[in-house]
């Protein structure tokens, strides 16, 4: 199907299992809201046959043309289900962050949905997910589809802050614009915790809060009050912003985007300011 011009793009990653599948119905639900088309995406890996004179690698060509057969099959058969969706393949043997990065610098892609499986917490821990990975490193807005998430709907999302830093109008531009083209209810909610004055003084915190007229919910714990409130205002979309850290953080705490993926009920989708 020939790509129509002028148009969003919602890049889907493939590989072949339940949560990607429903991550893929969950893209498409998005389409129909506003007329995008759908990027299959698939990271193949280049593998190494050892034999007693050493090891070798498989033809890159061969392996590049079987993995492009097997992902253009699944769009076959996709369209037989979605005969309108607008749909494109791409496989590549990079990583997913840079296959990703190259696909939004060549070919404009504005959304990545990526699925999650369920696992276990030793398996979360240890190994984490692909998509939980490259959330909030990106440019664009990587939402974080739940394997077990089956309404597939966009009707109330809230975007959740801490205001240990304030909202960038860059920022709330491009959520601004999320909102509009996918006919959602917004909502700005400021999670106070208890431990906030730590981070920001008082008074600058509800000088942000009147200015982006963010919607105060006193919680002990800045995750489980963004669920509370999600379970109980019927949220089908958590928004959140994935600050950089420095090395340290990074290597001794999970980031707010993982913890409230793993343990969301609904979609969670991460912004990079």
């Amino acid at each position: 199907m020939k790509k129509r011009k002028n148009i969003e793009t919602i890049l889907v990653g493939i590989d072949y299992t339940k949560s990607s599948d429903n991550a893929l119905e969950y893209a498409i639900m998005m389409a129909a809201k506003s007329d995008a088309s759908i990027m299959l995406f698939h990271m193949y890996e280049t593998p190494v046959v050892h034999t007693f004179s050493g090891a070798y690698f498989i033809s890159f060509t061969e392996l590049q043309a079987y993995n492009q057969g097997k992902l253009e099959k699944y769009k076959a058969n996709l369209l037989k289900k979605h005969p309108r969706v607008s749909i494109e393949t791409f496989a590549t043997y990079k990583t997913v962050k840079a296959g990703v990065d190259d696909l939004i610098k060549s070919r404009k892609i504005h959304y990545v949905v990526l699925g999650l499986e369920s696992k276990t917490k030793f398996s979360k821990f240890l190994y984490g997910t692909t998509g939980l990975d490259i959330a909030g490193k990106i440019s664009c807005p990587v939402i974080i589809v739940p394997e077990n998430y089956k309404e597939h709907k966009l009707k109330h999302a809230i975007l959740a802050v801490d205001n240990r830093k304030s909202v960038s109008a860059k920022l709330m531009k491009k959520v601004q614009k999320f909102n509009k083209h996918f006919g959602l209810q917004k909502e700005l909610v400021h999670f106070k915790t208890a431990d906030e004055f730590l981070f920001q003084d008082s008074k600058k915190t509800r000088a942000i809060d009147k200015k982006t007229h963010a919607k105060v919910v006193e919680c002990d714990n800045f995750e489980t009050g963004i669920l509370n409130y999600a379970k109980s205002n019927k949220v089908d979309l958590i928004g959140i912003v994935s600050h950089s850290h420095s090395l340290m953080y990074n290597l001794f705490n999970e980031s707010n985007t993982k913890v409230l993926a793993f343990k969301s009920k609904v979609p969670v989708m991460s912004l990079h300011e």
